[in-house]
């Protein structure tokens, strides 16, 4: 009994010296206003330390440790922690008095960024770049986009010191004074993900006497004399109007001359067919001439034309620099005097074309291998998942309409009343697009059906947002051209068709689904397979 009680006594007595002890040298504060500034594979922890701390630790990354040593003569201190992969982590700080007692931990979690943008960075872009004085420049930019944090301007100054100077988000201009000109001088537009990142990610450097180069201001220009019709002059190819044209004086070949005033650098030219169609005709056919002084002169271009009234680009293999222009037009539509909507350049950093200038749309889904849209309920009962699936960019006007099959390869009208999939009445498969004037081909290649009275198909093109009716297609007035394609099996059919005036067409195929099995009791399945449909332009 007296044993026991003296354990008792000991413990008890051990547990006061314990919490003496404690009282005597308790544990340290933690650390206070801790602070997580990221960056590139790195992060910099700011915090202020308790007065009783000597030396420190931050812990990461499931048993990494970064050992620091607490600088009395700063009020905040500051430890960097390098070689961190990308994406979240939490950091735990702990302090460490002279005797080696670690305190409480302070924890505090941030984003780590990518070793490169994952996105594309674009430089801020280049409006002008003028010269105010011997060694003065002033450069402008357009606003600054999301996310950027400035655009930086590194140059040679007159003591041959390279320096930079930094153009802010909310600026568009800054003004350089002490710049050796004759040496190149770039920019570079630089991006933080946060405000309290403290790397940047850098666009490209771009050279700033190339960009200069690359300015291009229409409104300079000057054009050679070139005789046009009345109302119809040569300027109106650089007013920026792509609706409104110049036509010749006379028919036959025509050329006419650009003097940009000042050398510039352009990687290609656009050209609009002019729409007034009944005063003039569209070029089939046009070379260009470029040339430094006006005199000498080198052939860049020898093209054809679409016949129509969207813009065409020709780039050029590479960059080339002139300041005149020489544009020779050949070749006509129809028996009258050529005519031209616009003409414009472009390079990497500029483009002379009207924002409304327009290029040629194509048909979505229109050559193999065709995108299906991963529905498989069409036929249930031929348990072929995969085979039978809608177009994706067609529109139907039943949801019974098989059209795709054959896994890519092929797109199908197809009924099979036998096994229960019923046989379509004025069935309708479409796209809608919005043409300009001009000339146009649709392009057929059409397969084969399994006997030409399984069904009646026609393909369409027609003014409206819709096809016709399957017994108003060869009356519709709205019809530009139509073909019977069963009739054309194992063919490439091209059918023309004429826009005069901008116009919604809609282009597809229209069809009747018949019951071949009862009536020959061989094949259950009426169908026609189309290989590929294709709007095209002369």
């Amino acid at each position: 009994m007296k044993k026991i009680q003296y354990i008792l006594c000991a413990a008890f007595l051990a547990l006061c010296a314990a919490a003496c002890q404690r009282a005597a040298d308790p544990i340290p504060e933690r650390v206070s206003d801790l602070k997580a500034y990221p960056g590139i594979g790195r992060v910099v922890l700011e915090f202020t330390a308790p007065a009783e701390a000597y030396t420190g630790k931050v812990y990461y990354g499931g048993g990494s440790v970064k050992d620091f040593r607490i600088d009395r003569s700063a009020q905040v201190q500051r430890v960097e922690v390098s070689g961190l992969s990308a994406g979240e982590e939490t950091f735990r700080v702990v302090t460490l008095d002279v005797k080696g007692k670690e305190s409480l931990p302070k924890g505090i979690t941030v984003v780590i960024g990518e070793s490169s943008w994952t996105g594309t960075l674009a430089n801020r872009k280049f409006i002008k770049l003028q010269q105010t004085g011997p060694n003065r420049v002033e450069i402008t930019f357009d606003k600054a986009a999301a996310g950027e944090a400035g655009v930086v301007i590194t140059y040679t100054d007159l003591t041959s010191q390279v320096r930079q100077k930094t153009l802010s988000p909310d600026q568009t201009t800054i003004v350089i004074d002490d710049i050796d000109t004759d040496l190149d001088y770039t920019y570079h537009t630089v991006y933080k993900p946060s405000g309290d990142f403290i790397d940047e990610y850098a666009a490209v450097r771009v050279n700033i006497r190339e960009a200069a180069l690359m300015q291009l201001d229409k409104s300079v220009w000057l054009l050679s004399d070139t005789p046009a019709a009345s109302d119809f002059p040569l300027s109106s190819v650089i007013d920026g109007k792509p609706l409104t044209s110049w036509v010749a004086a006379s028919k036959g070949e025509q050329s006419f001359t650009v003097n940009m005033q000042t050398v510039k650098l352009f990687s290609g030219v656009s050209l609009t067919q002019g729409r007034e169609l009944t005063e003039g005709t569209m070029a089939k056919h046009f070379t260009l001439e470029v040339s430094q002084d006006g005199s000498a002169w080198e052939q860049l271009l020898d093209r054809k034309l679409m016949g129509n009234c969207f813009a065409q680009e020709f780039p050029f293999d590479a960059p080339v620099k002139a300041q005149y222009l020489r544009v020779t037009l050949s070749g006509a539509y129809t028996d009258a005097p050529l005519q031209l909507g616009e003409f414009d350049l472009f390079n990497d950093l500029f483009t002379t074309a009207a924002d409304d200038s327009r290029t040629m749309p194509s048909l979505v889904n229109g050559v193999p291998p065709f995108e299906g849209d991963g529905e498989q309920g069409f036929a249930p009962a031929l348990q072929s998942p995969g085979r039978m699936q809608r177009a994706v960019g067609w529109n139907t006007s039943d949801p019974s309409m098989i059209t795709y099959d054959e896994g890519g390869k092929a797109l199908c009208v197809w009924t099979a009343e036998a096994w229960g999939v019923p046989c379509v009445t004025n069935g309708k498969v479409w796209q809608t697009v919005e043409l300009v004037p001009g000339y146009y081909d649709l392009k057929l290649t059409i397969r084969n059906t399994t006997d030409i009275r399984c069904l009646d198909c026609y393909a369409v093109v027609t003014r409206g947002a819709s096809l016709p009716d399957i017994g108003s297609v060869a009356t519709d007035t709205n019809v530009l051209t139509f073909i019977d394609m069963p009739a054309h099996q194992q063919t490439v059919q091209v059918l023309p068709f004429t826009i005069m005036e901008d116009a919604t067409i809609s282009i597809g195929w229209v069809y009747t689904t018949h019951d071949y099995y009862v009536i020959t009791g061989v094949y259950p399945w009426s169908d026609l397979y189309i290989d590929g449909i294709e709007l095209e332009a002369l």
